[in-house]
């Protein structure tokens, strides 16, 4: 279990709803690069984190733009590639690096709070 004082509060879970995107900072990579996790609502219900990587090239899927779905809403979509991102578990569905998955970040809930855990720094 992560310990409590490394988690970041997103937002109230009443704040989240389907079609929108919190953006929450991360910390910095290994580089000294800010990073960033997409907190959302799935098609389910659940809330979800996934990093602002792309899975071809390491670049954030937004690439600046802050628009995160494709033309439908349906799913995570990198506009510098073409991939398409399942909601609920970040798998690519369509484009370079189809089969590939986004990487979780790990969600919190406590009190009708969403908090995320930013997953350790890369080698």
């Amino acid at each position: 279990m992560s310990e409590v004082s490394e988690r970041v509060r997103v937002c109230p879970r009443e704040e989240l709803r389907p079609g929108l995107v919190k953006v929450v900072a991360l910390g910095k990579d290994r580089h000294g690069l800010p990073r960033e996790g997409l907190v959302l609502i799935d098609g389910r219900g659940d809330v979800r984190c996934w990093v602002n990587l792309c899975k071809h090239l390491p670049i954030p899927i937004d690439g600046g733009s802050r628009e995160f779905f494709d033309e439908h809403g349906a799913h995570l979509f990198c506009g510098t590639h073409g991939a398409k991102f399942r909601l609920h578990d970040g798998y690519c569905i369509e484009g370079p690096c189809s089969g590939d998955a986004l990487d979780a970040v790990e969600v919190l809930e406590e009190d009708g709070v969403v908090y995320v855990v930013p997953p350790p720094v890369g080698d």
